[in-house]
This record gives C-alpha cells, sequence and structure tokens, in this order.
C-alpha cells in the first residue's frame, strides 16, 4: 500500500471513528487504528454494506462493511429520505407510519430504536414491535 493509500485509509477510519454512536464500535475502531492493521482497516472500508433480499446483512463490528449502529442509522436515513419524497396519498391514516421490526439477533432492539429515532427526526411516525419476531410477521 502506498503512504497516499495509507493515509486515505486512516482518514477515512478516523472520519468514522468521530461519527460512531457506539462505544463498542469506536472503541473496537479506535484499536485497529492504534495497532495500525492495515489489512483489516482495509477489509472494514473498501465499501459499503448493500441491502440484499433479506435487508442488511453483514459481520457485526466497526466499519462501513459491517453490521453496526452507524450503519444502520445511514441505511435508515436514507429510506427516510425516499418516503418522505413519496409523498402521502390524500386520507390515508397509515401514511407516514414506518412499522420497525427486529428479530433475536445481538445489536437487533438497539437497530430497531435507532430507525425509529431516524424515522421519528424526519418527520415520520415509527412502531417498534414490542419482541423479536420472525419474518414475515
Amino acid at each position: 500500500m502506498t503512504d497516499v493509500q495509507d493515509d486515505d485509509l486512516l482518514a477515512r477510519a478516523k472520519a468514522w471513528l468521530a461519527e460512531d454512536p457506539d462505544a463498542d464500535t469506536r472503541a473496537e475502531l479506535a484499536h485497529l487504528i492504534d495497532a495500525e492493521d492495515h489489512a483489516e482497516l482495509t477489509a472494514r472500508f473498501s465499501g459499503t454494506l448493500q441491502f440484499g433480499t433479506a435487508g442488511l446483512r453483514g459481520e457485526l463490528g466497526a466499519g462501513p462493511m459491517r453490521m453496526n449502529r452507524s450503519v444502520v442509522i445511514r441505511a435508515a436515513a436514507g429510506l427516510a429520505a425516499y418516503l418522505k419524497n413519496q409523498g402521502t396519498p390524500h386520507g390515508d391514516d397509515t401514511a407516514g407510519l414506518v412499522v420497525i421490526g427486529y428479530d433475536a439477533r445481538h445489536k437487533s432492539a438497539d437497530f430497531a430504536r435507532d430507525t425509529a429515532a431516524v424515522m421519528t427526526g424526519a418527520g415520520l411516525r415509527a412502531a417498534v414491535l414490542p419482541r423479536p419476531l420472525p419474518t414475515p410477521v
């Protein structure tokens, strides 16, 4: 890796670290930066998680190629912007309501709460289901 590429990778990792709302993934990423673990940083910053047929899925951890609160918040913000752009049908009482479910996987309830916060912050209504549930419900 060239010095320029190395500097860019470290800059992206440090920028992510500064915006990460989760203490656990901040500590994880700070350790990788301090250890100068270029291979692991490259793996985590080589792109972004993409929606698949089952939504966002990936290994838990820090960085845009891992499943974490930062990734979920960014994806939720994109979805909120899309929904706001769609407008609401006249007379539809459910317009602007986003129903959010979660399952029993680690951090799933946290991701649901973060998603609800983003939706309500965008002016939408959010209903988080009361317990972990399989899909479809």
